[in-house]
Parts: structure tokens; sequence; C-alpha cells
């Protein structure tokens, strides 16, 4: 790269990390407190900007039942050694010595007592500035090298060396956030492998036509079918859209959605809607209440029993519109019924995408980092935290503890 008209500064043994979120805040506030000159390097205005939108403003921040199995990779032994050293003990005790107070939710959950991802950003924030952690905030890296032993980032017509830099930049996920593929960008300079992005965490689109059903939330379980095949399931909340469906249970199962829409496979997400009745007791309740019916009407007959909205359209969609009444219905009619119920089938067009996605799949090659320091195979002295890697995990905190916990083993790496 062209280095004319640049101003260079003097090479300091400093650390450069880029990108101000989460493992990048937390692994500078870890180095600036084993005295290393720390320089955070942000496209951002502000810092953390992506922790402000999490837990819908309240910061799911880690969760009490942390283990590998809660985490995915093409590399899925990566994670263990990292979430043994930062496990969820861990994280409390460190985050404690910060100020940070903790709610533990009976699902594990864990959020800040708050209840407001602000209150994470604030406490970050200032312990950084009491350290002393220099920020360089709205500020475009164009390229990163190495050559004589160090580093040049290149920003704002400067050239700033240093002894080791961080990539904490995050993924593709929220645009509107300042996120972009910035990261990967700088692995491929050094020769890095990137696993092919996609949306994890995500929203689904259906080809079915959902929007009389939009704002109907359930708590279920939600089985994905690819290619006839039921490949996964999940429990939890479950959010009928105008576009299709969200909530809990759909962002967890929505990696393999996703994964397999890639390749044009046909995907069905199954959902019972009422699970806490069997498919007897279910068939009993309604030929029970089809004897009491009088003259109720095809919808009225089946009122309380589940969501208005959702009656209407599961009625229309299985029995005859000439069957007004309820006493018009037949034996079929209810089997019907009682089938449609159990096994409600959402056919699968695409998912919402990177703009609404709360993590990114894929990232830098994990078999070429190394997971005892998050250094680079490829170049010394270069390291990988966060989003940025091939790891992403499950929703309900995990994410987040990932960030940390790489922040956590990176630092001290370094500091040993």
């Amino acid at each position: 790269m062209a280095t004319k008209n640049i101003k260079q500064t003097s090479h300091l043994n400093n650390i450069a990390i880029i990108g101000a979120g989460a493992s990048g805040l937390y692994c500078a506030i870890l180095l600036a407190k084993s005295d290393f000159n720390v320089t955070v390097y942000e496209k951002n205005t502000k810092i953390g900007r992506k922790i402000l939108a999490t837990g819908n403003g309240r910061c799911n921040i880690s969760n009490t039942d942390i283990s590998s199995d809660c985490y995915h990779s093409i590399n899925p032994d990566f994670t263990k050694y990292i979430l043994d050293k930062f496990s969820y003990p861990t994280f409390k005790k460190e985050f404690e010595k910060i100020g940070f107070s903790f709610i533990e939710q009976p699902n594990g959950k864990v959020f800040p007592s708050s209840a407001q991802s602000s209150s994470v950003v604030k406490l970050l924030e200032y312990e950084a500035k009491e350290l002393g952690i220099r920020f360089i905030l709205d500020t475009n890296i164009t390229n990163i090298d190495f050559e004589q032993n160090y580093f040049n980032i290149y920003y704002n017509n400067q050239k700033q060396p240093y002894d080791k830099v961080i990539i904490s930049t995050g993924s593709y996920a929220m645009p509107k956030l300042g996120s972009s593929n910035s990261g990967y960008k700088f692995a491929q300079n050094f020769g890095h492998n990137i696993i092919e992005p996609f949306a994890s965490l995500v929203q689904l689109e259906t080809y079915d036509n959902t929007k009389s059903l939009s704002g109907v939330k359930i708590n279920s379980t939600a089985q994905v079918f690819i290619d006839k095949e039921l490949t996964t399931q999940k429990n939890g909340d479950i959010l009928f859209t105008d576009y299709g469906i969200s909530g809990n249970a759909i962002l967890d199962i929505s990696r393999d959605i996703a994964y397999a829409l890639q390749y044009q496979q046909k995907v069905i997400v199954q959902i019972d809607i009422l699970p806490h009745l069997s498919k007897d007791k279910l068939l009993n309740l309604l030929q029970y209440r089809l004897k009491t019916a009088n003259n109720k009407d095809r919808y009225l007959w089946l009122e309380s029993l589940f969501h208005t909205k959702l009656i209407k359209y599961i009625v229309d969609k299985t029995i005859d519109k000439r069957k007004k009444l309820a006493k018009d219905l037949s034996k079929k009619d209810i089997m019907s019924l009682v089938y449609n119920l159990k096994n409600f089938q959402l056919n699968i067009e695409k998912t919402k995408g990177f703009n609404t996605a709360e993590v990114v799949a894929g990232g830098v090659d994990t078999y070429e980092i190394d997971n005892k320091s998050m250094q680079s195979k490829l170049q010394k002295n270069l390291y990988f935290t966060g989003e940025v890697v091939d790891v992403d995990g499950d929703c309900g905190g995990y994410n987040l503890h990932w960030a940390f916990a790489t922040a956590y083993i990176c630092a001290t790496s370094i500091t040993k």
C-alpha cells in the first residue's frame, strides 16, 4: 500500500484492538490492567453499539449453563478449552470486580440487575477510560499489514505501528449498528481462510401468508424438517409475524435452516399449537365441545381454546368454507382439525438475513487459530476474539459470553 502523504507516528510497544464491541472492550480492559498500552479503533461514533441492542435492550449477558454443546463451528473441539477456562462462575467473579450485579433466571439466562444494556456499556466504558485506554472512534481502517516485525494500521491518512493486533470486529450481523465484513478481509490479508458466513439467530420468512396471524405468540416446540427429514427441534416462544415467524424457539432453529436454504433444500417448520394436550385428549375435547356447540359458528365453538387469529386461520385451512356452523362438521373434519393443530406446518422461503440476525455463523477458520491464546497460527502476534471467528452460540446469552471468553483467553495469554 502506498504511504505517500501518510503521517507516521512512533512505535511504542503498543497493542491495537480493532472493534469496540464486547470482546474488544473486555480484552482492552484486561490488557490495560497489566500495564499494556492499548488503543481501540472503532468505526462507530460510540462504543458498544451492538451490546445496547442485545436482549431487547435488557442485555442477556451470559448463561448459567455454559457448555461447548451450545456452540457451533466446523471445528467443534475449538470451544472446549476456552469455555473451561472462562466458565460462568469465572465470568461472574471477574465482572463483579468491575461493578456488575446479575439476575439469574430459572432458564439459565443472565441479565444485569438493572435489566438495561446501557449499564453494561457504561461500566465497561468507565473501566476502560479509568485505565487510560485510548479510543479512536468514527474511524475506517483501510488496511493492516506487517513489516519489519511490527504491524501497520492505516486509517485517516495515518500509519500507526503496533507490536500486536487483536481483531475484534464482529460480523455482518445488524449492519445498521455498524457491523461489517472488515475483520474477514483483514484476516485474509494474512492468509486466513474464511468459512462462508450466513445469518444465524434470525427470523424466518414463509411462503405461507401469515399476515392475519401477526402478533400471536405461543410457547411450544418447533420442529425442523429438511427434505422431509426431522433434523432438530427447540422449545420456547414462537411469535407469528406478517412475514413469517420469530421468537426464541425460532431463533434457535434458524441456524440449521439457514444452512439448508443455502443448498436449496426444502424446509418445513412444524409447530404443536396445543402442546399441553395429547392427540387423544384434544380429540375428546373437540368432540365434547361439538356436542355443546348448539348454533355456534365454525369459529366460535373453539373460542378460548387457543388464540382467535389461529382459530380462524386453521379452521379456514382445514374445513370446507361451505360448512358455516360447528354442527355441520363431520368426524373427518374433526380428525383433520386435530392433525393440523398438532402438526401446524409452515413452508420456509428464506431468513430475514444479516440485517436482523443477532449473530452470524461462519468466519475466520478456527483450525488456523490457537484456542489457548486466540493467536493466529499463520501470523505471530495477530489475534482474533469474539464473533469474527467461526463460532456461534445458541440463543440465551451464549454469544456475549463467547465474546468475553475469547477476550479473556487472548488477554491472559498475552499477559503471562
